[in-house]
């Protein structure tokens, strides 16, 4: 046994033995699907894993979540595993036969569940073991933020939904490099990067994808306005007779975001949309006049 292997089999292990924590979304989708509440319910599901109800939810169970994958972050990061140590890893845990208790939160009793070596590929497969992140990242990452912080960080974007090429590596690295730790959120920042990267292939240039997602906000946000005044002047059976549909936008969020790309454009960029004339320190959600939306989606149509 190579000592990746042996390493990461004992830190699954123990991290297996601690349990499986039902966490708030997995508690709400078991309450709503399948009108589960405790382990007792969820075990009666769960005696027929043949059932395909009971393997998807299996599957939402033994995936590790972020907390999970931030903790096993550091011994993931030291030992550079292969495909093939991956499958040892499977192999070796598999052997153990072992029993994982699965937590309902506020209540003390606890399902026993034995794990089977489908689970167990969930499972380590799951933590992308065998992904190296680039080194210039992992270094800024390390200079500027705190073991815990930054283990957090990895691993997020170890779990990250596009690759991370030299362009997106760098832009990264100066995100964090240039981030007040004190004042900038940096994971909430790399989070939403990642998003707006992962909408379309990252062809263009990152500044320009972060502005065409800038405009999109914007356009939304107009469209918003324009249904609060229709809204104002008719009813909504009659807005409906009409076609007219209504915006599905979380307004307050989106502002939140256009100020967040903004302070990320200006972090790594030094510069945000020459053409917007709004000064980058004014509060977005305090846009009272739909006319300055208006102007604002007109410069930047």
């Amino acid at each position: 046994m190579t000592e990746c292997v042996q390493a990461l089999a004992f830190e699954i292990e123990r991290q297996l033995a601690d349990g499986i924590a039902v966490g708030p979304e997995i508690l709400h989708f078991c309450a709503s699907t399948f009108s589960i509440e405790s382990p007792a319910e969820l075990g009666a599901l769960l005696a027929t894993p043949e059932d395909s109800d009971a393997q998807s939810l299996l599957e939402l169970l033994f995936t590790p979540d972020e907390a999970v994958r931030a903790d096993l972050e550091t011994v993931i990061e030291k030992y550079h595993c292969s495909a093939e140590d991956q499958e040892r890893i499977v192999n070796t845990l598999n052997r153990k036969n072992l029993v994982v208790p699965i937590k309902f939160p506020g209540q003390a009793e606890a399902l026993s569940f034995s794990l089977t070596k489908d689970l167990l590929q969930t499972y380590v497969y799951g933590l992308n073991i065998t992904l190296r992140l680039p080194t210039l990242l992992i270094e800024a990452i390390e200079r500027k933020m705190a073991p815990r912080e930054g283990a957090r960080i990895k691993a997020i974007l170890r779990h990250a939904p596009l690759e991370l090429t030299d362009p997106i590596s760098s832009f990264f690295v100066n995100l964090v490099e240039r981030s007040n730790r004190s004042e900038s959120p940096v994971q909430a920042d790399l989070e939403l990067c990642l998003a707006i990267f992962a909408e379309q292939p990252p062809g263009e240039h990152l500044f320009a994808l972060l502005m065409a997602k800038k405009r999109r906000l914007l356009h939304q946000l107009q469209l918003a306005a324009r249904f609060e005044k229709q809204l104002a002047a008719d009813n909504m059976e009659t807005l409906m007779l009409k076609g007219v549909r209504m915006p599905h936008i979380d307004q307050d969020e989106a502002r939140r975001s256009i100020a967040r790309i903004d302070d990320i454009c200006l972090t790594v960029f030094e510069k945000t949309d020459p053409q917007l004339q709004i000064p980058t320190d004014v509060d977005l959600g305090t846009f009272s006049d739909r006319d300055d939306l208006d102007t604002a989606f007109r410069i930047l149509s």
